[in-house]
């Protein structure tokens, strides 16, 4: 099941949100892999946002940075079965079974059929 746009990027930005607290209560919020951290969820954030229909920028990612925040999710929602014990991680899981799939989806369609550089000029 497809989650609306504007849910998913409700995930995304909670989840965003959950890592970066976690990063601060470990002690290590400035830590050079909380930063990046960060700059993943946020471009996973930016992305969902663009699937509301939001075009501010940046609305262009390469495969490679698409590949890591499939990747990024992929593990989060591994991570979160492995810790299904826990109370609320059902819908948590279901949520992020939806994010991977929004992310994931367009980028296996983006590598068979490649974005060009430049927009075709109408004819």
């Amino acid at each position: 099941m497809m989650l609306p746009p504007a849910q998913l990027h409700q995930i995304a930005r909670d989840e965003r949100a959950r890592r970066r607290a976690a990063w601060e209560r470990g002690g290590k919020g400035t830590s050079e892999l909380a930063v990046q951290d960060n700059i993943i969820w946020s471009n996973i954030e930016h992305f969902m946002r663009v699937l509301t229909g939001d075009r501010r920028p940046p609305q262009n990612w390469s495969d490679d940075v698409r590949a890591t925040m499939a990747a990024n999710v992929r593990a989060t929602l591994h991570k979160a079965c492995a810790a299904e014990g826990q109370a609320d991680m059902s819908n948590k899981i279901a949520g992020l079974r939806a994010l991977r799939f929004a992310l994931e989806y367009p980028l296996s369609y983006m590598l068979t059929h490649p974005v060009p550089a430049q927009p075709r000029k109408a004819a």
